[in-house]
């Protein structure tokens, strides 16, 4: 619209011009202890082998029929199964999968699949004082994933209940 000749302007409305920010300046992490890249993540030794979304294992337990000992908490045999799914996960570099919880929980004797009885007697004994407690101590959680050898986390799951079945026994507690 014009401007109208009998309404003089001042300068203050006339129409100003305004200032666009500056380009964001480059950013870098300067702390120490600041990971930068997947190379500078911590890994072994007491830094274990981190997995990704490992406690995507929680919900594949959740559904599954356990073979449970008088006495033992269903909470504490779960975070054993997932300790050890994740670790055998992280192992391959991926994020839990059933197979995983299947063989957590063959390795555990939390079923009864293709496991002689007597097996299954002596290990549900053994497991009420394993698992007590488990699920509120990580660090019993992490002497559980080091009493399986890492030849039993990664062996398929045909092999392990071939070998149980046999009467071995997979757990080095």
């Amino acid at each position: 619209m014009g401007q109208q000749p009998n309404i003089e302007l001042e300068i203050a409305d006339l129409p100003r011009p305004r200032p666009a920010p500056a380009p964001a300046r480059r950013w870098r992490p300067q702390r120490p202890g600041e990971l930068t890249s997947p190379d500078e993540v911590p890994w072994g030794g007491a830094f274990g082998t981190t997995g990704p979304d490992t406690g995507y294992a929680l919900r594949l337990v959740r559904g599954r029929d356990l073979v449970l000992a008088p006495g033992e908490d269903r909470h504490n045999a779960e975070a054993a199964i997932v300790a050890l799914a994740g670790a055998r996960a992280s192992y391959f570099g991926r994020a839990p999968i059933a197979r995983d919880v299947d063989v957590a929980i063959t390795i555990l004797g939390l079923t009864a699949e293709g496991i002689p009885p007597a097996m299954l007697e002596t290990m549900a004994k053994d497991r009420v004082k394993w698992l007590a407690g488990l699920g509120h101590d990580a660090a019993k959680a992490r002497a559980l994933v080091a009493s399986v050898p890492i030849e039993n986390l990664a062996a398929p799951l045909e092999d392990l209940r071939a070998r149980m079945a046999a009467g071995e026994r997979l757990i080095l507690r």
